[in-house]
């Protein structure tokens, strides 16, 4: 729960580019290993290889990188979130329902908290000013994009969009997501990040494609119309709200809109220069190292795309264990709802968030650099200690004994069975 709560203050930087989270996390690792001494530990091994494959390709790109420092110091950060990955997926496979559902509903209140502080930023310029100065960030802009308490507006995006999931797993009515889920997309959209944006569109429409694959036709027509009748409702509100503001219209217009072409033409010019580095260079297989692009570009700049980046700074192995890690991931997602299919008295529907959220994820890290995101791995590390108690309850379940019929059960007792030998009696159970 305090990762929860100390997650979005992005705002406030601590030496060695440190956030709070992290020192909590950095606290916290220790007690939770120590935890684990009480019994045995056990949990999936697949994601070792895609990572360990990552750490490999980063560590030898640095014998050939301009800056290898730049590149240690992201090695030593990914060895410390694949640690407290594993560590955090170990926790939610112990939790049981309960607590695991405090932990998602404390997630999703850090989420709508932050959500209001995005709006009053949005209504308020000198509210937005206020938080900024505390970044030590200029305040001058004509028109400015909300970030809460995040330095970048498109971090702060990618925040709320991944608040989704915790948000649909806590809901217990269909009724009451759609109008939070309603409510946290709106405080999405005015971070004007429209990387947040398609991505909530690819991940919702393949959540939505899980539930028709799985026969849930009736009820995702049912869903549909509430969604429909909500959604106009919603949107006549903020159509009150914001288009009968001169002020409150043109901002929304500029950060959303005005920008779209602008921003769109930059990444085009990134990913060219990239690419062409990427084909240039000597390193193919191992790339020029983590960190390291902007050491050899002319802008100084990152290129907002995990794929070309991985391709360009850790070579053809950085990013095809890249692409097999976030496949693992996706895949299993993806066998959490055939286990849901298989025995729907043991979990929920809902798990297809998780699915939805891992391709949200790959859609946003097409234009932004999304996969050191704490809040990414928290979602993965929740599915993991999910699947886990899944896997384990379907194990336990194919294990037991299957029970007679009580008219069976009466049978025996009443023709003597019950004062039989024990091999007799073996035998009438085991028919």
């Amino acid at each position: 729960m305090g990762v929860m709560v100390l997650l979005p203050l992005d705002i406030v930087k601590l030496p060695l580019n440190m956030t709070p989270v992290d020192v909590w996390i950095m606290m916290g690792l220790p007690l939770l290993w120590l935890s684990f001494l009480r019994e045995k530990q056990v949990m999936g091994v697949l994601y070792f290889i895609p990572m360990l494959l990552i750490l490999i390709a980063s560590f030898v790109s640095t014998f050939g990188t301009p800056e290898p420092r730049n590149a240690l110091v992201v090695i030593l950060k990914e060895v410390y979130i694949f640690i407290w990955f594993i560590t955090l997926a170990a926790v939610f496979a112990q939790l049981d329902a309960q607590n695991r559902r405090r932990v998602l509903i404390v997630w999703s209140a850090v989420v709508f908290v932050h959500g209001f502080v995005l709006i009053g930023q949005f209504l308020s310029p000198s509210f937005w000013r206020l938080i900024v100065s505390f970044a030590g960030k200029p305040h001058g802009y004509e028109f400015y994009r909300p970030a809460g308490l995040f330095i970048n507006a498109n971090s702060a995006g990618f925040f709320q969009l991944l608040g989704f999931a915790p948000l649909m797993l806590v809901c217990r009515s269909r009724q009451s997501a759609m109008i939070l889920g309603l409510i946290l997309l709106s405080t999405m959209l005015v971070t004007g990040s429209m990387g947040a944006t398609v991505a909530f569109a690819a991940g919702a429409a393949v959540a939505i494609a899980a539930i028709a694959l799985s026969g849930r036709i009736v009820l995702l027509i049912k869903s549909f119309a509430q969604l429909t009748f909500a959604v106009l409702l919603f949107g006549s509100l903020l159509f009150v709200v914001i288009y009968q503001n001169q002020r409150y219209q043109e901002h929304f217009e500029s950060i959303f809109l005005g920008r779209a072409e602008r921003s769109s033409e930059g990444r085009f010019y990134l990913w060219q220069r990239g690419i062409e580095e990427f084909m240039n260079s000597d390193l193919l297989l191992w790339g020029i190292g983590p960190e390291n692009f902007r050491e050899v570009d002319w802008q100084g700049k990152q290129l907002h795309n995990d794929l070309i980046a991985f391709s360009v700074e850790r070579g053809l192995v950085g990013v095809g264990s890249l692409v097999l890690f976030v496949a693992l991931m996706a895949g299993r997602a993806a066998y959490m709802i055939v286990l849901h299919l298989r025995r729907p008295d043991q979990s929920s529907l809902a798990v297809v968030v998780f699915l939805g959220a891992t391709v949200a994820a790959v859609v946003e890290s097409l234009t932004h650099q999304t996969f050191h995101f704490r809040e990414l791995w928290i979602i993965w590390a929740l599915q993991e200690g999910m699947l886990f108690q899944m896997l384990t309850t379907a194990i336990k379940a194919e294990r037991m004994p299957a029970r007679l019929p009580a008219s069976r059960a009466v049978r025996l007792l009443t023709t003597g069975a019950a004062n039989s030998s024990p091999t007799a009696w073996s035998s009438h159970y085991a028919d």
